[in-house]
């Protein structure tokens, strides 16, 4: 991976590769400086630190940080910079990881001891607590990155790629989309979302195109100046990002002149917000599926089609499957698969049929080549590109003094959008769950709804009847 990377600078030497909101640096320069911080960790650095973590927000030091990792022989694992302590404890524990590098001197939520990185806005944080009570398993020798699931449990699942699977959705990515050196992609995803990395990591590298890194909240008036700023010709973003910008009071149509094709990814578009985003700024937003376990599988190619997420990319194969209770399952084998799961032993293996192809736990049909998902089978709840089980925070819920009972939901809200619904039986105010819930877990995991019930209606096994719950959340004023 390293290695590819540089022989991508060394070919685009001349040409603009990144700019933020600080800096911009050209291919030749974006090379010096990661080989510059490759050197400074090597000096940095144990030889026993080999698994580090990247706990930091999107900037061009970030892609710095992660490439200098890759050429100095470390293991980068890829950490979404909302995680709080019990996630960052869990990544600890469960894979071995006891170096964390980040842009958080100030707030990083372990105790510490910090260490500067010259040159950098990154520092080592080694975290001074106990670290696990067990030996972490031995990542895979062929693994490049690791990255994870958005964190379930309090410590996520931890995705080993190979340096072939990460090249291959890059690769699959430029050829399948037709992404190019004249293309200007501005990145509204962080990059540890498989949005992010699996279409602007590193495919923009190889065929020399310029990443344009966002930085803050994406807002309707933030999101145009970047356009403004970077010229775009692509956008990658989730379908909220449309939806501000299909409702912006007043839109600055000249700065989306540039721009060609939004690349719309983690959930299903609105075909209103779709309608409004593309007869106002005439740009086609293209769907993109793709899942955290196989990096990216379908592309929109067609402009002719606003339905459907697209057609399968190169080295990709996707099947609809009956299930036992009759429903249809998607599911797809890439040659950007990850290897295994490394803190959750054989669990990856587990979602994987006779032949490979990792059942993902939508539900859809295949027409004319063109994959349709309809639903979700059960299992976490998608927001906006991060899954969320609600296990999770019914069982943080259920910690709280005075609650008898919980149930948390998918439901939505007046916009459309999906929040995370917790039904509470106590004695309590909505700031005590609220409060309880902020300190606890990462703020998008933070129920966006409350409702109070003297009973959660359950089955005789214990199971909750959602349909009888939610009618009776309905009629609760």
């Amino acid at each position: 991976m390293g290695e590819v990377f540089l022989a991508a600078c060394a070919e685009h030497a001349g040409r603009r590769a990144v700019v933020d909101a600080d800096q911009e640096l050209s291919y030749g320069q974006l090379a010096e400086r990661v080989k510059d911080r490759a050197r400074t960790l090597v000096d940095l650095l144990g030889p026993d630190e080999h698994r580090i973590a990247l706990y930091a927000a999107n900037s061009a030091d970030y892609l710095v940080s992660y490439y200098a990792l890759l050429i100095a022989g470390r293991l980068p694992f890829l950490v979404d910079s909302q995680f709080g302590a019990s996630e960052l404890q869990g990544i600890r524990d469960s894979c071995g990881v006891d170096t964390f590098l980040t842009d958080k001197a100030e707030h990083f939520p372990l105790p510490s001891g910090l260490v500067p990185v010259p040159g950098s806005r990154h520092v080592l944080a080694r975290p001074t607590g106990p670290g696990p009570g067990v030996e972490a398993p031995e990542p895979r020798r062929t693994t490049a990155t690791c990255r994870f699931t958005s964190g379930t449990t309090g410590a996520p699942k931890c995705l080993e790629f190979s340096h072939t699977a990460v090249h291959s959705a890059a690769l699959n990515w430029t050829t399948g989309t037709g992404l190019g050196a004249g293309d200007r992609v501005l990145c509204l995803a962080a990059f540890t979302n498989g949005l992010a990395f699996n279409t602007s990591l590193l495919p923009v590298f190889l065929v020399g195109a310029e990443l344009h890194v966002y930085r803050g909240l994406p807002t309707s008036s933030g999101i145009t100046k970047a356009l403004r700023r970077s010229a775009a010709t692509r956008l990658v973003a989730f379908p909220l990002a449309y939806r501000l910008l299909a409702e912006a009071p007043a839109p600055d149509l000249d700065a989306f002149s540039d721009l060609r094709l939004a690349v719309s990814a983690a959930a299903v578009l609105d075909p209103a917000v779709r309608e409004s985003f593309e007869s106002r700024y005439r740009v086609r937003i293209a769907d993109y599926y793709g899942i955290a376990e196989t990096g990216p599988c379908t592309f929109e190619r067609d402009p002719g089609y606003t339905e459907g997420l697209g057609t399968a990319l190169p080295g990709v194969s996707l099947r609809i499957l009956p299930r036992e209770d009759g429903e249809s399952e998607v599911r797809v084998r890439t040659a950007s698969m990850a290897t295994c799961y490394l803190n959750v032993p054989d669990g990856l293996e587990e979602r994987l049929d006779t032949e490979g192809y990792y059942r993902t736990g939508d539900r859809g049909l295949i027409h004319q080549d063109r994959l349709y998902v309809t639903g979700r089978l059960g299992g976490p709840v998608n927001l906006a590109g991060r899954k969320v089980d609600p296990a999770e925070i019914e069982r943080v819920v259920l910690g709280i003094d005075g609650v008898r009972d919980t149930a948390v939901f998918a439901d939505q809200d007046a916009r459309g959008e999906t929040v995370l619904h917790a039904v509470v039986c106590g004695s309590l105010a909505r700031a005590d769950v609220v409060n309880v819930c902020r300190t606890k877990l990462a703020p998008y995991k933070v129920p966006g709804r409350i409702t109070f019930l003297p009973a959660i209606p359950r089955s005789s096994a214990g199971k909750v009847r959602l349909t009888e719950l939610r009618d009776l959340v309905t009629r609760t004023p």
